[in-house]
């Protein structure tokens, strides 16, 4: 099954931010065929020795390669269908550097099928959200992983209400944890084409299933439902 994820991704097309042949992309996908096939404890530890220092992520410099993108998926893959316990702890590990570490300058942001110039660890993160069950019950570091996580917060704008006083109050459905205000925020308005524009969420109320209500001390000049929200500190994020 991973295999046939793995070859499934046009690595070719994903940057090289570094132009090393360490750092090629398609060295990524062969240390994940590597780690997938992986029988003995010294397979496991080279392959993700491989992944650890090369175009996924650089483990002594704490940074992350756009390839982490697509990477991160196969790795989640590993973890609920690993065939060995050191395949799944190493992809969890493999996942949680991914997540924490910083990307090179200019290479901080990935397109997705939701939207465009998504800040790298936000859309690694929801890729981790998505496998929130498989992360609970497979112990207390991927317990770890899905927690950093939900700290990368995403809100989806449903409807809008400009107020007199010039501040635009929003439903929206919250992913990820409520998290403390005031803050700065970037917003992605459909059909992405755009950079992203800079917000200022003044309050939040949320409930337990995600649905949440925010205030925006000034209504941008563009935002319609579809419309998403990241936090400002995410896409600035530079090694």
């Amino acid at each position: 099954m991973s295999l046939d994820a793995i070859d499934a991704v046009n690595w070719s097309a994903i940057p090289n931010p570094t132009g090393s042949e360490y750092d090629d992309p398609e060295r990524v996908a062969d240390a994940l065929r590597h780690l997938t096939v992986s029988t003995t404890a010294n397979e496991t530890g080279d392959a993700a020795s491989l992944l650890a220092g090369s175009g996924f992520v650089c483990s002594h410099a704490c940074m992350v390669f756009p390839a982490a993108y697509a990477a991160t998926p196969i790795l989640l893959d590993l973890v609920e269908h690993g065939q060995r316990p050191r395949i799944k702890d190493a992809a969890v590990g493999l996942a949680f550097d991914a997540l924490c570490f910083s990307p090179l300058a200019y290479n901080n942001r990935v397109d997705t099928p939701y939207g465009t110039d998504v800040p790298l660890c936000c859309a690694i993160a929801r890729h981790i959200r998505g496998r929130h069950a498989v992360l609970r019950g497979h112990g207390r570091y991927a317990r770890k992983l899905l927690a950093e996580a939900e700290l990368h917060w995403r809100l989806t704008i449903e409807e809008t209400e400009l107020q007199p006083d010039g501040t635009l109050t929003a439903v929206a459905a919250l992913e990820g944890t409520p998290f403390p205000l005031p803050t700065e925020a970037e917003l992605h308005v459909p059909p992405f084409t755009q950079p992203a524009e800079p917000v200022h969420i003044e309050a939040l109320t949320a409930d337990s299933s995600g649905a949440a209500c925010i205030q925006l001390n000034q209504a941008p000049t563009r935002i319609i439902p579809g419309s998403t929200l990241y936090e400002a500190e995410c896409g600035l994020r530079e090694h």
